[in-house]
């Protein structure tokens, strides 16, 4: 795809809630200091695009993705299915052998396709293991999402032209961010991002259960407010089963800012506040939408917000729709 008007595509999707009934916020869901406010999807439409998340994909062993040996900086990703799949970016992902990793920037694999995926590495640097397969343990911790999504940004508003998700995120800033947060976790491997998130993970995941079951039917993604800082973060799939099979995401935010004597913002300023947002992303302009000529990658900064979404296209309807928007407090 190239000359994809980005500003246009977020302004359709805000349309989606306001004008086409297509996604509606529902009652928050409250925890600690958190108000989740669910989104829900009603009834498919013609244009929308069949597909299976990183997640789902992996444990159907519809995806793979390999150690190809010679690149830190890539994996090599094969779609093995009959739908399209979506890799998303701050997806963790390990294997026996080789570096863990992070998903860069989210990717979407037609059937049959292989493809390079940009990543870094959240793992002591060793020899790489050629044809290691990784598996996802699921987003990463709030900062680190947060760093990689303001870098990306920055990089493309300062030179589009010559943007690359690998070189946009520094290496080093992403040592800093695993560094800190192992050792805050009491890691036995202070290098190994991985062994940290996943003791966070186990400690919160009643938590992240409870908020899970009182999610309504069809949801199909959130958007979370802390009461004292306000908007956190927005995740939204056009598919409500790639939502519900998107792994670790509450858990990220719980794990890093749970406040159980805090109480959260109150159920009608949360959802007012949620539809605030999707007005501001009904008027966001073309200087706050970046899209890198050939890519279907939109990169977005709205106020505190800054993110990314991906484009996709369903064969039989050539207009082309946001399928996956993911956007995290910047500061």
């Amino acid at each position: 795809m190239s000359n994809l008007d980005g500003a246009a595509q977020v302004r359709a999707l805000a349309d989606e809630f306001l004008m086409n009934g297509v996604f509606s916020l529902e009652r928050p869901v409250e925890y600690g200091s958190f108000s989740f406010v669910p989104i829900t999807k009603g009834e498919s439409t013609p244009d929308d695009v069949d597909y299976l998340n990183a997640a789902e994909a992996l444990e159907k062993g519809d995806l793979v993705i390999l150690e190809g040996g010679d690149q830190v900086e890539t994996l090599i990703a094969k779609n093995n299915g009959d739908r399209p799949v979506l890799i998303e970016a701050s997806e963790v992902l390990l294997a026996d052998g080789s570096q863990d990793r992070i998903v860069l920037q989210s990717v979407i694999l037609q059937p049959g396709e292989e493809q390079r995926i940009p990543v870094k590495c959240v793992h002591a640097p060793h020899p790489l293991r050629k044809g290691s397969t990784y598996r996802t343990i699921g987003a990463s911790g709030k900062g680190l999402r947060k760093s990689i999504h303001r870098m990306k940004y920055q990089s493309i508003m300062t030179d589009v032209d010559h943007y690359i998700p690998e070189s946009a995120v520094d290496q080093g800033e992403v040592w800093g961010e695993v560094g800190g947060y192992a050792t805050a976790a009491g890691a036995k491997d202070g290098t190994k991002y991985t062994e940290a998130l996943e003791k966070k993970q186990k400690e919160v995941t009643k938590a992240a259960d409870q908020i899970r079951d009182q999610l309504p039917e069809h949801t199909c993604g959130v958007i979370v407010i802390k009461r004292e800082d306000g908007i956190q973060a927005f995740e939204l799939y056009r598919s409500s089963r790639a939502f519900e099979k998107r792994a670790g995401f509450i858990e990220s935010l719980l794990m890093d800012d749970i406040v159980t004597d805090v109480f959260p913002l109150e159920g009608e300023a949360a959802y007012a506040m949620s539809i605030q947002l999707i007005y501001r992303l009904r008027e966001i302009t073309d200087k706050e939408v970046i899209v890198k000529d050939g890519s279907d990658n939109l990169h977005i900064g709205v106020d505190e917000l800054v993110g990314e979404a991906i484009v996709g296209h369903n064969l039989d309807v050539p207009t082309p729709s946001i399928l996956y928007c993911t956007l995290a407090v910047s500061t």
